[in-house]
């Protein structure tokens, strides 16, 4: 009761007072709630937009679509977000009560990544999906450690759960969740009873990961027309793909110490499993990893997740401090002192930048085009589009997830045709609409005439020339 359900609750209240009071126009899943827009909607856009990039990935979106449906804006955010961090404050508990520790070792594990997330005042991560992510990761990490150290068959299924989930939480954890899943039959290779069964744990490890891969495959085959639709966006973002796929591999290789460990503990014990030394190890690699990880990103120049990759690893260690044999006392001066040096990993606030609110950029966009034609239709561009028209109530803006403007042109016979296009900074590089149309931002494309900015926003019009629809529909209001 004190550690899954009252410990959970006060602190999960305490950071969403925290966000609330600490930034007035604090959102805990401003683009997540965009995409729940369409999704209810019942539209082409939200469908496409729920499995169409590895950056925006589906978990948090599904997971946040029941509070959308069920409540309006901006409550629906809110109980997601403190849902989203009992959920988180549970795999914590899970993570530490398998070494038999007492509930208030849990307690100040719990308390020190909450006193950590009000320290660092990072914006990212207060983000609904942060505690999301950094759950399935304590549960991935914590499960096959504990599977290492007791060989219990709960752990294969919890760790190959975990971190098939995990993989629906975006590309900065593919690796690791994939390498965490691969090391689940490997990781029985010591024991020669555990490794005649290697078969059934790759099975019960791998399966949930090659299902989940399969149908998020599935679906962009169906709704997008690419199985690998999800991924093109790399070959803009990075100039060699396959060298980065091999440096974001690399960072797997901080878990073999760990296996090796775990093998020749598993040799030497007489009891079942490696023990919990080498899952204290293995826990420790396991964060070094995700380090490597948002050090390959940000050398790529893909670290807009840092924060929330850096929580992860800030958590992990604090598990490790839990699960040690240790005083109270002394864990809580430990986790005390682990807090205060969180911020030299998470850093401060950045400070807030003027951004020219959502409602305003609508307003005016709808204003320049009705002041053209009253036949107008403007198709606001990619993820940044869903978030920019979640609040509008209009028809003259739509999204549009995939821009072809010769489908467009055909299927809006008669009408004044534009194209919203949001600035290609941070993870909006990733749109589909800039690696189909690379310079769109800057210099327009095929019969894209710049018409304004609005904001950080580029408004181009689609120029060709009149149907007979259009010149029939001017003969008739030139004769009125």
């Amino acid at each position: 009761m004190l550690t899954g359900f009252v410990t959970p609750v006060v602190l999960a209240g305490v950071l969403l007072a925290f966000a609330r009071l600490n930034d007035g126009a604090w959102e805990p899943g401003a683009q997540v709630a965009g995409i729940c827009r369409e999704l209810l909607a019942g539209t082409t856009q939200g469908r496409q937009a729920l499995f169409g990039s590895c950056w925006t990935a589906p978990l948090p979106v599904l997971v946040y679509l029941p509070f959308a449906w069920l409540l309006s804006e901006p409550l629906a955010g809110w109980v997601a977000f403190f849902v989203a961090w009992l959920f988180a404050f549970w795999a914590v508990r899970e993570a530490v009560k398998a070494t038999g520790q007492s509930g208030w070792r849990i307690v100040l594990a719990q308390a020190a990544i909450a006193a950590m997330m009000i320290v660092a005042r990072q914006p990212q991560a207060l983000q609904f999906t942060t505690p999301l992510t950094m759950g399935l990761v304590l549960l991935t990490a914590a499960s096959l450690a504990d599977w290492a150290a007791f060989r219990r068959l709960r752990d294969v299924v919890a760790a190959g759960t975990a971190g098939a989930f995990l993989v629906l939480c975006g590309f900065p954890f593919f690796a690791p969740a994939c390498v965490a899943v691969a090391l689940i039959p490997l990781a029985a290779c010591g024991d020669d009873e555990s490794r005649r069964r290697v078969q059934a744990w790759f099975l019960l490890g791998c399966l949930p990961l090659l299902y989940m891969s399969g149908v998020w495959l599935l679906l962009n085959r169906l709704i997008l027309g690419d199985a690998l639709f999800f991924l093109r966006s790399l070959h803009v973002l990075v100039p060699n793909p396959a060298r980065f796929s091999l440096a974001m591999l690399l960072p797997g290789a901080m878990m073999l110490p760990a296996l090796f460990l775990t093998w020749l503990c598993d040799a030497q014990r007489a009891e079942t499993g490696a023990g919990p030394h080498a899952a204290s190890v293995i826990l420790i690699s396991f964060a070094l990893m995700l380090v490597c990880t948002t050090e390959v990103l940000g050398r790529f120049g893909l670290g807009w997740d840092a924060p929330t990759l850096h929580v992860c690893f800030l958590s992990i260690l604090m598990i490790v401090l839990a699960r040690l044999r240790q005083p109270v006392y002394r864990l809580a001066v430990a986790l005390a002192l682990f807090v205060w040096l969180t911020t030299l990993w998470l850093g401060s606030a950045p400070a807030p930048v003027a951004v020219v609110p959502r409602e305003q950029i609508c307003r005016e966009v709808e204003e320049y085009v009705n002041a053209r034609t009253k036949y107008g239709r403007v198709f606001v561009l990619g993820y940044a589009g869903l978030d920019l028209l979640r609040n509008y109530t209009g028809e003259r803006l739509v999204a549009n997830m995939d821009l072809h403007v010769g489908s467009v042109r055909r299927a809006y016979k008669g009408q004044n045709l534009y194209v919203l296009v949001p600035c290609p900074e941070g993870p909006v590089r990733a749109e589909s609409v800039f690696w189909k149309h690379p310079d769109i931002y800057r210099h327009g494309g095929d019969r894209l005439l710049f018409a304004g900015a609005f904001g950080t926003w580029h408004l181009f019009e689609i120029i060709s020339a009149p149907t007979q629809e259009q010149l029939d529909e001017w003969k008739k209001a030139g004769e009125q």
